[in-house]
């Protein structure tokens, strides 16, 4: 088979995931739009009106709801991308940036419900923070009555949402640097007399935040309807507009289904409009901007601010580390009084009764996430295999945007068309299928996988495989003898990358799920509002490690296959 024939065969890939991706998020959106227009025949409401719109804004507490929802996702979004432009003006190509490349992927597989619950053991009033300063700093010998948790304004989850954003986008970031040449126009800016800060703002941020500005759409939109995290961290009476959407879904009077249907609606409407609003702001920074961009001044007016963006950067990986490190110390603990430092007496008997609990989600949450990495890696590679090729012979259609296609689920938010697909596999009869929960988990995690696979997989240097098939082997051979083991580490690490958003998914466990299917991530998050903080932190930890054993496997596995190849393990 020839390069031309295996492109016009791997165009299937392409047109699989645009229609995937389009028919699950229209459908979606339109299974909400009916209930929300109070026509739900499954239940018995049969005519058309807006009831439901009028219910959902006169619910008590419901403008607080959409205050809190609306100043977590927009401050968190706008925090997160602030410190990243500023964080990498200042740190690229030194000390930290290197070591930022080398721990990102750990930090990144930490589920989103795992940290949430060690950042809330960490900063609570009774927590690891107070403790280290109690009572010689503050003398508390109790842990005082301040509202840290669960505070009415949303700041603890805004915080968290900062913290765990942050490695997200600066991946991102670390993928899209290979569209620009930085060392040549950083030696061209010095020789003028530029500093690199004054460099990287006036001309490499403004023509980097194109290629990132899908990845900050994706971070206002999972900021602004995040649920896992906001049920743990975030108010609770009133809770944020995505949690009070869920307990209307599980309530047992249906009634309330066109009611959640309706608050969707309403969240989607408010993404949508962040983002619109984004984009104008783009637009306006552009303008107000410019005449600073062309002054010609040498000094950079943010260099004072060099150590704290430093120090926050720094902090959100301490924060992240700690928060994993007061898990283990609590999966450990028998008796622990404030304000010790550390536990009194240690003990396995929570680990031993915790895994023995959680085989069984445990278990669910491999299969499933296995089966949709696996499948998300057949399709990602697929379709960067049919873009390269297009790339060669110079054709563009439709197939060529299918980035844009893998942004919808992101762009979306979850609740807002999982509603919907809920909706309509019930009138079909297919809801709490696994294969339905697979697909599902599958929407999410092919995103993630292409955008971490794609930059390394066109930059391969396909000379190589050009050669192959100058000696006479089939392109398939060359493919699956030559290019794919050469990429075997970023496969991997796109593998696990995939895996771990698996573990991470709530929302469609809990919705296509229908109760039948419980993973480790839902038990987390169910269990996270007990009293036993010792059985929330084994939970939180067994989610935790999942992802970390397979992204261990993605460093190993190489190095003992290769481990006579040195080239090969670099």
């Amino acid at each position: 088979m020839t390069r031309m024939s295996g492109q016009a065969k791997g165009r299937i890939f392409p047109v699989v995931v645009i229609s995937l991706f389009c028919i699950t998020i229209l459908a979606g959106l339109f299974g909400t739009l009916l209930p929300s227009l109070n026509y739900l025949p499954v239940i018995g409401y049969t005519r058309i009106s807006l009831s439901a719109w009028f219910d959902f804004f006169s619910y008590p507490g419901i403008q607080t709801s959409i205050f809190v929802t609306l100043f977590s996702g927009i401050t968190a979004s706008f925090g997160v991308v602030c410190l990243a432009f500023l964080f990498i003006s200042f740190s690229y190509g030194n000390a930290l940036w290197k070591f930022f490349e080398k721990i990102l992927a750990p930090v990144l597989s930490i589920p989103h419900a795992a940290f949430a619950i060690g950042f809330g053991f960490l900063i609570a009033p009774s927590g690891w923070l107070m403790r280290m300063v109690s009572p010689v700093l503050t003398g508390f010998t109790r842990p005082p009555d301040w509202i840290i948790l669960n505070d009415p304004a949303g700041l603890s989850l805004t915080i968290a949402l900062v913290i765990k954003e942050f490695p997200f986008l600066i991946m991102v970031t670390m993928g899209a640097l290979g569209q620009l040449d930085i060392k040549k126009t950083l030696l061209v800016g010095r020789a003028l007399g530029y500093s690199k800060e004054q460099i990287w703002l006036k001309i490499l941020i403004p023509r980097l935040y194109p290629h990132l500005r899908l990845s900050v759409f994706a971070v206002i939109a999972y900021s602004l309807s995040v649920v896992d995290m906001a049920i743990i961290l975030g108010p609770s009476s009133p809770s944020s507009l995505s949690v009070l959407i869920l307990k209307w879904f599980n309530d047992p009077d249906m009634s309330f289904k066109l009611l959640a249907a309706a608050g969707s609606l309403f969240l989607f409407f408010m993404v949508v409009v962040s983002i619109l609003c984004a984009c104008l702001m783009e637009r306006a920074v552009l303008v107000f901007l410019r005449p600073w961009i062309t002054n010609g001044k040498r000094c950079s007016f943010v260099s004072p601010l060099k150590s704290i963006i430093f120090f926050m950067g720094c902090g959100t990986l301490f924060f992240t580390a700690v928060s994993s490190v007061i898990l283990v110390i609590w999966s450990l603990t028998w008796q622990w009084r404030f304000p010790d430092f550390l536990p009194a007496t240690w003990t396995l008997k929570l680990w031993a009764k915790g895994l023995m609990s959680s085989f069984d989600p445990v278990m669910t949450t491999l299969f499933t996430g296995l089966a949709s990495a696996f499948i998300g890696l057949l399709l990602a590679i697929g379709c960067l295999e049919h873009e390269v090729a297009a790339g060669k012979t110079r054709t563009r259609n439709y197939t060529g945007y299918i980035h844009y296609f893998l942004y919808l689920p992101l762009l979306v938010p979850q609740i807002t068309f999982m509603a919907g697909i809920q909706f309509l596999l019930v009138i079909m009869n297919m809801d709490g299928y696994w294969i339905s929960l697979m697909v599902s988990h599958l929407l999410f995690v092919l995103p993630y996988m292409f955008i971490a696979l794609s930059a390394t997989y066109i930059a391969f240097d396909e000379r190589v495989t050009d050669q192959a098939m100058l000696l006479k082997r089939s392109y398939i051979k060359v493919l699956f003898r030559v290019k794919l083991p050469m990429l075997i580490k970023p496969i991997l690490f796109s593998f696990a990358i995939g895996f771990s958003v698996s573990v991470a998914q709530y929302i469609p466990t809990m919705l296509v799920g229908a109760g039948r299917f419980s993973t480790i991530t839902t038990e987390v998050v169910s269990i996270a509002s007990g009293s036993d903080r010792r059985a929330i932190a084994v939970y939180a930890l067994i989610q935790q490690c999942l992802p970390m054993m397979m992204y261990a496997f993605a460093i190993i596995f190489p190095k003992i296959l290769y481990y006579n190849r040195k080239g090969m393990q670099v």
